[in-house]
């Protein structure tokens, strides 16, 4: 039992914030359907300092945010307008194309706000990336809570432990938030293909390996799977769907419809977002 690899994190720039960027890197373009993630904070933003990323476009994905700290403020070409509060999902599948906003809340922008969370970019199957774009906001009360023997587990999307998220998935996955007591260990199962670890705080310790917050611990499929330490972590995964082309933040199987994409955009032929 072993972890076959361990993907450390990259600083980059998004607006005025930095992110450490997890994934994609080259030796791994994905875990599951996941092919992009981003660790956002932990970072206090104080007056004068806000997240405001302008309106971009997407392509052949959903993007998942899910906050551990702060709030953050979406509005989408969908007409979606909605506040995302720590513990919520929020969950915009782009399809055949939208465009969306991220800002800090109004009402923070004056105070010095703590924020901490993780955006995620989720491949669709090869029969649903030009689908209709759609929004979808789960509160954290509506996601599954699992009280295991060492750790309390929410199911923010996918399966896992005989229980479902409420949030859209569109294949097989696993998104959990997972927090450990330090008392004892904790079996990921073998449900996914592909799984992953990634520590948000603490001292964990996945397959006898320490690992640092921030740093992607990946399984190999078929083998059992095992955590232990205290702290939070992320567990993510999924079945795999087969090889995607990325550019800027267009996802396809099909390089030809990025570059449609690119000069639909350029022209400004994509859907807009309500200021």
């Amino acid at each position: 039992m072993s972890l076959i690899d361990v993907i450390s994190p990259r600083e980059r720039s998004v607006g005025d914030s930095t992110v450490r960027r997890v994934l994609p890197v080259a030796r791994r373009r994905m875990v599951g359907p996941v092919v992009f993630l981003d660790i956002m904070g932990p970072e206090v933003l104080g007056p004068g300092h806000a997240v405001d990323i302008p309106e971009h476009p997407h392509i052949g994905l959903s993007t998942l945010t899910y906050l551990l700290d702060g709030r953050l403020q979406h509005r989408d070409s969908t007409g979606a307008q909605q506040v995302i509060d720590p513990g919520d999902v929020n969950w915009m599948t782009a399809g055949s194309g939208v465009t969306h906003i991220e800002r800090s809340h109004p009402d923070d922008l004056d105070n010095d706000v703590l924020l901490r969370g993780v955006q995620i970019w989720v491949a669709l199957p090869e029969d649903g990336q030009d689908v209709e774009p759609f929004f979808a906001h789960v509160g954290k009360a509506e996601l599954p809570v699992l009280q295991m023997q060492s750790a309390t587990i929410r199911l923010i999307a996918g399966t896992a432990w005989g229980e479902t998220s409420p949030v859209p998935a569109s294949s097989p996955m696993v998104l959990a938030d997972v927090s450990l007591d330090g008392s004892g260990v904790l079996r990921l199962g073998d449900e996914h293909h592909d799984r992953a670890i990634l520590p948000l705080e603490g001292e964990i310790v996945a397959a006898d390996q320490s690992l640092s917050p921030g740093h992607l611990g990946v399984f190999a499929p078929g083998e059992e799977a095992l955590i232990s330490g205290w702290g939070r972590a992320l567990l993510l995964g999924g079945e795999p769907l087969g090889e995607r082309h990325i550019s800027w933040n267009f996802v396809h199987s099909d390089k030809s419809r990025i570059e449609e994409a690119q000069a639909r955009w350029d022209a400004g032929g994509f859907p807009r977002t309500l200021p």
